[in-house]
C-alpha cells in the first residue's frame, strides 16, 4: 500500500508544479491485452472496460513551430469479461475483473490550427494493479481466484511506455487515443520460460477546465 501512496503522492506533487497548468477531466474505453509467452505456444486474454483520468497540462515551451509540455496525470482503469457454456444441462460460467491505478508521465508536442489543436505524446506509464478477481460458478459453486493474494505469481506493478495522438477543440474539449505496452514481465514464479505482460488500447474524450 504504501507504493500505491507514493503513487498518489507524486501525482499530486505533478498537479502542483505550477498554478496556471491547464486541468481537465476524462473518460473512455480501454481494452487490456494480457499475453503470456512460453517456449511453445502463446496465449492472450483480452479484457475490455473503461478508464476515468485526471489530467494536467503543463506548457513548457510555446513556438512558432508549436507547443512542448509535460503532461502528468492519474488514471483509474476497470476491465473484466465474462463466459459461460452449459454442458448436460449445467450451466458455467467464469469471469475476470481487473482495476488499475496509473500515472502517465507524458511529454507533449501540440501544433495550434486556430480552432483545433493537434497533439502527438511519449513517456512513461507507472501502473499498480488495485484488484484481480477471477470468479468461476458452476451451478450453486462459486471459486473466487485472487491473483493478488499471498501465493500469488502474478505482480501488481508495471512501467509502460505510452504513445498516443490527440486534438483539443477550441481549448476545452478534447479526445485521444493512444497505446500503453507494458515493459515489465510480471509474472513472479520460479519457471524461466514463462513471460506474462499488459497492453493497454485506449480512446476518449476529456475536458479542460
Amino acid at each position: 500500500m504504501k507504493k500505491i501512496y507514493l503513487i498518489i503522492a507524486v501525482a499530486a506533487c505533478f498537479f502542483a508544479v505550477e498554478s496556471n497548468a491547464q486541468i481537465g477531466v476524462g473518460v473512455g474505453y480501454n481494452m487490456l491485452l494480457n499475453v503470456q509467452k512460453t517456449l511453445d505456444e502463446n496465449s492472450d486474454e483480452t479484457l475490455d472496460g473503461i478508464y476515468i483520468e485526471g489530467t494536467c497540462d503543463i506548457n513548457l515551451l510555446d513556438k512558432s513551430w508549436g507547443e512542448l509540455g509535460i503532461q502528468p496525470g492519474l488514471r483509474f482503469t476497470f476491465a473484466g469479461n465474462q463466459e459461460s457454456e452449459e454442458v448436460l444441462g449445467v450451466v458455467g460460467k467464469a469471469s475476470v475483473n481487473e482495476v488499475y491505478l496509473d500515472l502517465p508521465i507524458l511529454v507533449s508536442y501540440a501544433y495550434d490550427l486556430d480552432v483545433v489543436k493537434l497533439s502527438a505524446f511519449a513517456g512513461p506509464v507507472l501502473s499498480c494493479g488495485l484488484s484481480s478477481v477471477a470468479k468461476l460458478r458452476i451451478g450453486d459453486n462459486v471459486t473466487k481466484t485472487n491473483y493478488y493474494g499471498d501465493d500469488s505469481v502474478y505482480g501488481r506493478f508495471d512501467v509502460k511506455l505510452g504513445v498516443g495522438l490527440g486534438a483539443i477543440v477550441k481549448e476545452k474539449v478534447t479526445t485521444k487515443i493512444g497505446y500503453n505496452a507494458g515493459l515489465l514481465n510480471r509474472y513472479t514464479g520460479n519457471l524461466n520460460n514463462l513471460s506474462c505482460r499488459t497492453g493497454v488500447f485506449y480512446i476518449g474524450v476529456g475536458y479542460n477546465f
